[in-house]
């Protein structure tokens, strides 16, 4: 997720007034002094591009999901045309015997093959047996055709699965690169400002991470089920880093970390927060437990993990670490309660 917050009256974290002027020395000769940096906007600047990198990288989970269910078919798919050419060359070798069982009883006009026949009782034999080969055989053709033409509907489907998975490689690939050019854009931002104004960043940052004393409580361990476990698992990874497309065991996004914090209670989720929130059971604000997960803005990019007190646990974006946040620093887009 970005680090861009909605921010409580009185804790302004974005806006903080217009760029500062230069003075002019009143000592006769001075130059002007460089204008200062905005850290507000800088802050604010920075904060997007990590917001769009977040949003990028969540979209290549996504798609990375749609390839392992890609691939999932494509196993299938292999199964059954390699069953069904199998079923073909055995019908294939069916209709090759049966074409020379009648070679064998004799191509020739059946006048004939009687006035030659040394036993016309064993002549008789022979073409009944004959006939019924060719009544066998027809009717193995038509199975045959019918056989090919499944066979040739199911190698298409399989060629259209793989341009499918190609595309979808493809758009993850557009995606974590996005994603990384933008945390690229923001470090070259934050590498522009001097020392002094890096500090002022980072202090900036610290101050809007840290909640007013007696406003904010870390919420202590209760609760019990899934959403518990869940909770407990998010909790034991405070202070790990947050990295693109990671989920552990030392390194997580934020659909990661609930993804895995899920499987430790027995839930298997995708690796996305949009497709964790489409199967999961919605519940509302009020009715949020421990555990729950928590969707943040309009598009969902953004999940955490519900902790009691107002108060949300999750990796927040590149450069940061697992933590606790007030819910109310993100913009809330919604819940769910997985299982």
């Amino acid at each position: 997720m970005s680090n861009r917050r909605t921010c409580p009256p009185g804790r302004a974290l974005l806006a903080v007034g217009t760029a500062t002027v230069a003075l002019v020395a009143a000592v006769p000769g001075a130059s002007y002094a460089e204008p200062r940096r905005d850290i507000g906007q800088v802050r604010k600047q920075v904060d997007d591009l990590y917001e769009q990198a977040e949003k990028a990288a969540e979209q290549a989970n996504e798609l990375n999901d749609q390839t392992k269910v890609i691939d999932r078919r494509l196993g299938k798919l292999d199964v059954d045309v390699a069953r069904q050419q199998k079923r073909l060359n055995s019908m294939r070798g069916q209709i090759g015997q049966f074409a020379a069982a009648e070679y064998r009883a004799g191509a020739v006009d059946s006048t004939v093959q009687l006035l030659v026949a040394q036993d016309p009782k064993e002549y008789i034999a022979q073409m009944s047996t004959a006939e019924a080969f060719a009544g066998q055989q027809g009717d193995l053709l038509l199975q045959l055709q019918s056989e090919q033409k499944r066979l040739s509907e199911q190698k298409a489907a399989r060629q259209a699965e793989l341009a499918r998975l190609r595309d979808a490689r493809d758009a993850a690939k557009a995606r974590k690169k996005q994603a990384d050019a933008n945390v690229a854009k923001a470090k070259t931002v934050l590498n522009q400002l001097t020392a002094a104004e890096r500090r002022r960043v980072q202090a900036r940052e610290q101050a809007a991470d840290r909640p007013s004393r007696g406003q904010e409580r870390i919420p202590l361990p209760s609760g019990s089920g899934r959403g518990a476990t869940a909770l407990a698992f998010a909790r034991a990874q405070l202070g790990e880093p947050y990295v693109f497309g990671a989920a552990g065991p030392s390194s997580w996004d934020c659909s990661g970390l609930t993804m895995m914090a899920w499987q430790a209670a027995g839930v298997s989720l995708p690796h996305s927060s949009r497709s964790q929130y489409a199967m999961s059971a919605k519940v509302s604000r009020s009715q949020l437990r421990p555990g729950d997960l928590v969707l943040f803005y309009s598009d969902r990019h953004h999940i955490g993990l519900y902790a009691g007190n107002g108060m949300v646990l999750h990796a927040p974006r590149p450069g940061k670490s697992v933590e606790y946040l007030p819910m109310r620093y993100m913009p809330y887009a919604g819940a769910v309660r997985p299982g």
